[in-house]
């Protein structure tokens, strides 16, 4: 019975272990990632029909834009998750529309 235990409990650990050690993307993908996130959590519409929303840092948003950041940034983190060269290209891309974004309307 012992020995059933310690098999179980290696196997859970094994498991776990190779989970964490899953590939993701790339170190500066994922600085870029932080970033843009640090700005987009700031936005919070209300209400679906408001009209605007604010960042921490003064930037000016619908609230259609600022939801569609929130989803966009939810496909990067599924993206890197897949941990697949492809996934990793199509998340650079998606993290992209976002900053361009996140500059358009940015306070000087």
């Amino acid at each position: 019975m012992l020995s059933r235990i310690v098999l179980l409990a290696a196997t859970t650990v094994v498991g776990i272990g190779s989970a964490l050690a899953a590939p993701s993307c790339d170190p500066a993908l994922l600085q870029q990632y932080r970033e843009c996130a640090r700005v987009v959590d700031t936005l919070r519409p209300e209400k679906s029909g408001q009209a605007r929303v604010f960042a921490s840092d003064g930037s000016e948003f619908t609230a259609g834009q600022a939801m569609w950041m929130q989803g966009q940034l939810r496909k990067v983190e599924r993206l890197c998750a897949q941990g697949t060269p492809a996934s990793q290209e199509e998340a650079t891309a998606v993290l992209a529309a976002v900053q361009q974004l996140l500059k358009e309307h940015q306070r000087v």
